[in-house]
């Protein structure tokens, strides 16, 4: 029997017609053992089959979202995922335009358009994974560019609502995450770090970035008291928390492939899982930005500032 290995990486325009017409040719092209793939696309070796060999090819990638292989669920769960946010931002304006002002219509299409945002790069990811090296990094950048996006966006709107009569201390918040936001992406995202030997270090700066929602969470609690903070819908930002922490726990330890390999190639895999965590966390997040804002807006009215020392300006809540 002819090797695999002999034509898998030519590209399709440079084979010939009786192989590009050969059953033999399609079952190679569209399936591939681990240990087939160049080290650029081998990252998770408890992967051992189903899996897309180097195309050169757009076309190729995008007609292979419509087969069955290792990254097919990845894709949609993120493909679908993308398009019910997108659905669900339009209908939450629909539903709720006469008692949003400006504040609000700003806070929530951050957030909406961060998940878009993220979960689109991510579909990109794993649809053109396999083009190229080259393409994979900058994929692979996007990604990382994504998942700071999102954890920026998902913040912003909870920072907005805590601190709602609050201006200077709402602003110092989200000033000090644009920047630690900016500082991640840079990090994750530049070719210095872009070699799996620093993959430790860019987990350690999204974990940073994601733990400085607690520093104004608990700011708020003390502002407002704890039993306040599960009535305005804290507690579903809590299980949110506990949903992407759970999904980048099971993903980096790689369960359960690692303990059944070749058991998940196609469905059940770490990163699959950890796609179902991030949508199930956005919508999570939504629901608890939206207890938020109903509990503020309607129950909270903000009075005039008041000067404290050193020329922090403050407001008071009176309910």
């Amino acid at each position: 029997m002819k090797s695999i290995t002999n034509h898998e990486y030519q590209p399709l325009s440079l084979m010939s017609e009786i192989e590009r017409s050969s059953i033999d040719y399609i079952l190679r092209r569209r399936y591939i053992a681990h240990w087939g793939l160049p080290e650029w696309l081998g990252d998770n070796h408890f992967l051992l089959q189903k899996h897309r060999p180097p195309t050169n090819s757009i076309r190729e990638c995008l007609i292979s979202i419509a087969s069955i292989h290792s990254e097919t669920i990845n894709i949609w769960t993120h493909l679908i995922g993308t398009f019910c946010i997108i659905v669900a931002y339009i209908l939450f304006l629909i539903d709720n335009y006469s008692q949003l002002d400006i504040s609000d219509i700003i806070s929530f299409s951050i957030f909406f358009i961060s998940a878009i945002l993220c979960l689109t790069f991510s579909t990109l990811l794993h649809i053109f994974i396999n083009y190229s090296p080259r393409v994979l990094v900058t994929v692979s950048k996007l990604d990382y560019i994504g998942i700071n996006i999102l954890i920026f966006g998902s913040t912003v709107p909870v920072v907005h609502y805590l601190f709602y009569c609050y201006f200077q201390l709402k602003t110092i918040y989200i000033s000090i995450l644009f920047v630690l936001s900016i500082a991640s992406m840079i990090g994750t995202s530049s070719a210095a770090c872009s070699k799996p030997r620093y993959r430790p270090f860019k987990a350690i700066l999204f974990i940073v970035l994601g733990l400085y929602g607690v520093a104004p969470a608990t700011h708020a609690c003390i502002l407002y008291g704890l039993s306040r903070m599960f009535e305005m819908g804290f507690l579903y930002l809590c299980i949110m928390a506990v949903t992407y922490i759970t999904g980048g726990i099971v993903y980096a330890i790689r369960i359960p492939e690692r303990y059944f390999p070749g058991r998940f190639d196609v469905v059940g895999q770490s990163h699959q899982i950890l796609h179902i965590a991030v949508i199930v966390a956005v919508y999570l997040h939504f629901y608890g930005i939206c207890c938020l804002f109903h509990n503020i807006t309607r129950t909270e009215q903000c009075i005039m500032p008041i000067t404290l020392k050193f020329g922090i300006t403050d407001l008071s809540i009176s309910s």
